[in-house]
């Protein structure tokens, strides 16, 4: 009885606003949002492809297997430098 109770007086307390105008449903919310979206996302993707990509003007100047053999080097490197023994001997467990 109580809890029944604590509901009513809480509800009068706190009275809902009583307006003619309901808010949306969540479907309902989402289907206008969405109905006004799509045609936003059509017009973006239909201007984004009525102009050409440009055109690339330069050339790189180095070739590519310079960029592999230097990245190799590095790897080589850190793996080595990861793989080398500490020298801590009587703190190792």
């Amino acid at each position: 009885m109580s809890v029944a109770r604590d509901r009513r007086a809480r509800r009068e307390r706190f009275p809902l606003p009583r307006t003619d105008a309901t808010p949306y449903a969540a479907p309902m919310r989402l289907a206008k949002t969405f109905a006004s979206l799509v045609p936003l996302a059509l017009a973006a993707v239909a201007s984004a492809q009525a102009e050409k990509p440009p055109e690339v003007t330069w050339a790189p100047q180095t070739h590519p297997i310079i960029g592999f053999l230097i990245m190799a080097v590095l790897f080589g490197v850190i793996v080595t430098i990861s793989l080398m023994p500490s020298k801590r001997s009587h703190t190792d467990l």
